[in-house]
C-alpha cells in the first residue's frame, strides 16, 4: 500500500506551487492522488461559477439608473460648468451675511439702574418666605400653600 499525498500537498498541487520531487513523482504515478487533485480543481471551478452567477450585473444597474434620470442628463453632460462653483459661492455669501447680521448687534451693554446684590437677595427671600402656590386655587380654592397641599395626602 502506498502513502498518498496529504491534503496540504494536494492543495499545493492545485494552486500550482512547486512540489518536492518525491511528491511530484507520486502524483505522476498515483491515480488516486491525481483524482483527488482533479476533484479539488472541479470543486474550485464550481464555487467560482457560483460566485460569478451571484455577482450583480453592474451594467444593467447603471442602465436602469440612467433611464430614471431626466432626458437632459442622459447625454453625459452635467449642466453648465460654472453652476456648481456659483452655488458654492452663493452658499458662502449667505453664511457670511448671516454671521454678519448675528454679530452686528455689537457687545451687550449692561443695563443702567441695576439692582444691587443685597436688593436681589432681599427680594428672593421675600418670594421664598411666601408659601403660596399660584395656580392651585383653581383646583382647590382652599389649597393655597404647600402645607395644605401635602397635608391633604396628595403627593
Amino acid at each position: 500500500m502506498k502513502n498518498h499525498m496529504t491534503s496540504e500537498a494536494i492543495a499545493a498541487a492545485v494552486a500550482g506551487l512547486e512540489l518536492e520531487a518525491g511528491a511530484r513523482k507520486h502524483l505522476e504515478d498515483c491515480v488516486v492522488c491525481r483524482a483527488a487533485v482533479a476533484d479539488f480543481e472541479r470543486l474550485i471551478d464550481s464555487c467560482r461559477q457560483a460566485l460569478l452567477a451571484d455577482a450583480p450585473d453592474w451594467g444593467a444597474q447603471t442602465r436602469q439608473i440612467m433611464d430614471r434620470l431626466p432626458a437632459a442628463g442622459r447625454d453625459g453632460r452635467q449642466g453648465p460648468r460654472w453652476l456648481r462653483p456659483m452655488l458654492a459661492l452663493a452658499a458662502v455669501v449667505v453664511v457670511a451675511l448671516g454671521l454678519g447680521l448675528l454679530r452686528s448687534d455689537g457687545p451687550v451693554e449692561p443695563a443702567t439702574g441695576e439692582a444691587s446684590v443685597e436688593e436681589i437677595l432681599t427680594e428672593m427671600d421675600e418670594l421664598l418666605a411666601d408659601d403660596s402656590i399660584p395656580g392651585f386655587e383653581i383646583i382647590d380654592p382652599e389649597m393655597n400653600d404647600l402645607a395644605t397641599f401635602f397635608g391633604n395626602g396628595a403627593s
